[in-house]
């Protein structure tokens, strides 16, 4: 079951009964939630990110799901940047070794923060709104440089 915007999907299953596919899109279409729905049909699979999607947070559940990385190097720099109630609210993912903070994750001209680590704790961070690049900032000033790309109303100034 694809979104209708974007690229995401919300939930994936096979079975090889044809009478519950069709009560799978019937009760999809009327508005179940997925872990009902899986709880009716155990074929269908969902991601944590689908669930923060349909209960409408999906920017909290992307950093929740980054944080709990274990793998992830950059678990600071994550930390440091959410404490950041600007920031809190933006879309995190990683793109080639790239942290992207968007404005919306299926919209990409709304505009994103891109923090790239260039080495020795240091960050080069742009926006994408006017391209402007920040380098060779430090973790202890990441959050405040990058939320210094919003003007007074809290968006992204071009």
């Amino acid at each position: 079951m694809d979104s209708a915007e974007g690229d995401f999907v919300w939930a994936n299953g096979s079975t090889t009964t044809l009478g519950d596919v069709a009560e799978v899109i019937d009760a999809w279409r009327s508005g179940v939630l997925l872990a009902p729905l899986r709880e009716c049909f155990p074929f269908i699979e969902f991601s944590k990110m689908a669930e923060g999607y349909e209960c409408g947070a999906p920017a909290e559940t992307a950093w929740g799901i980054l944080l709990a990385d274990d793998n992830r190097i950059s678990q600071e720099m994550l930390a440091a940047l959410r404490s950041n109630s600007r920031l809190s609210g933006m879309f995190p993912f990683f793109s080639h070794d790239v942290l992207r903070l968007a404005i919306d994750p299926f919209k990409r001209d709304a505009g994103e923060i891109r923090i790239e680590p260039q080495g020795n704790g240091r960050f080069s961070v742009q926006s994408s709104s006017d391209g402007e690049i920040l380098a060779d900032v430090e973790l202890a000033d990441l959050a405040d440089t990058a939320s210094s790309f919003f003007d007074s109303r809290g968006e992204l100034r071009s």
